[in-house]
């Protein structure tokens, strides 16, 4: 009877690998100007770059850290954003923000004037400021589902399907040269900062609580800025501007010491389609606490590990993400893990008294 035995043998060791935990981290970068009594300021959650002709505001919070900006026009003239002269700089390399991009937008509509519309924008930073999306990385490399859990790229789609729909797709060209009329604003989309977690011998990976690097501009492991060149009306003498920033601290955090699990509000009845469906869990956003750090001039990245060792207290329910819906709902009871031990010792009893009868 030694296949038997090899048999249960082999079923405890299967047993014990399920054993293991999955522990979440997020790690956290706060940022300062380099010029610390220079044009660049924190108001009403945004760091502001402000001169005679133009207002840029930056909010660099999200998963690998966002430099894109929105840029108001002060004076009573076109300013013409020449983005081919215009560059993301990171750690002295120059980076292209003029890519002769393209964007989609698809409308559909059917005999019932009901509209459905899909943006290929974040979806994250709409739902509630600070919320945290899934990670991008998993131990050094990309997700499967990275890019619908990315919350750059996430899409949002809102109405309903019906019969006889008619479907049309309009195209966006991203223009070299962007206009910004007097008075108004426009985005304007560049890279991010970090999309992988910053590794160093001197910064503990897996904290307990957490673990903290400080650093000046000059050992800073991320220095960044936009370099932004625009002419006024008919001026043909360009303008220069540098937001320049580096990370002033990294901070890895155990998941709980950082998170809190906030429940999503219900769509009121007139924000909602004809065919809307609520689900049927309670949704939640994952969002950071309010005095971990400054959220527009910080950003994240997170990351997770599975292992037997015991590396962090759990102070809150399992939770799973919901592509679906793009939240996060409470995990089902997967069940004590002592269970599975006392249930492995009882099949070792069983397989040493096969070994010792010789069944």
């Amino acid at each position: 009877m030694k296949k038997n035995y090899i048999i249960i043998i082999t079923v405890a060791a299967v047993l014990l690998s399920s054993c293991k935990s999955s522990y979440q981290f997020c790690q956290i970068y706060e940022t300062k100007p380099v010029k610390q009594d220079g044009d660049i300021r924190n108001e009403g959650g945004t760091l502001r770059y402000e001169n005679e002709q133009c207002v840029i505001d930056y909010n660099f919070w999200s998963n690998g850290g966002s430099a894109d900006f929105y840029f108001y026009n002060k004076t009573d003239e076109i300013i013409y954003i020449d983005l081919a002269k215009s560059f993301y700089v990171s750690n002295g390399f120059a980076y292209d923000i003029y890519g002769a991009r393209e964007w989609s937008q698809s409308k559909s509509v059917g005999n019932a004037s009901s509209v459905s519309y899909t943006y290929g924008e974040s979806v994250a930073a709409a739902i509630t400021v600070g919320a945290i999306v899934p990670s991008l990385v998993h131990n050094g490399s990309v997700k499967a589902k990275a890019t619908k859990a990315a919350g750059r790229s996430a899409s949002l789609s809102t109405g309903s399907t019906v019969a006889n729909m008619e479907s049309s797709t309009i195209t966006t060209k991203e223009k070299q040269i962007v206009a910004v009329p007097p008075h108004t604003k426009k985005y304007i989309r560049t890279h991010n900062i970090a999309l992988v977690p910053y590794l160093s011998c001197d910064l503990h990976r897996y904290p307990s609580t957490s673990a903290r690097m400080d650093f000046s501009a000059d050992n800073s492991p991320y220095r960044f800025s936009d370099v932004i060149t625009y002419t006024i009306g008919e001026s043909k003498h360009p303008i220069t501007v540098n937001g320049d920033f580096y990370v002033s601290s990294v901070t890895n955090y155990a998941e709980p010491e950082v998170i809190v699990m906030k429940e999503r509000e219900e769509l009121c009845e007139n924000m909602r389609g004809p065919d809307y469906v609520a689900s049927s869990r309670t949704l939640y956003d994952k969002m950071i606490k309010d005095n971990i750090c400054d959220m527009s001039s910080s950003f994240y990245n997170t990351y997770d590990v599975s292992t037997a060792k015991k590396l962090y207290e759990k102070k809150y329910k399992n939770y799973e993400y919901d592509y679906e819906h793009q939240a996060y709902v409470m995990s089902a009871s997967q069940g004590s893990p002592w269970a599975a031990v006392v249930f492995v010792g009882v099949l070792a009893g069983i397989a040493a008294v096969i070994a010792f009868t010789g069944m």
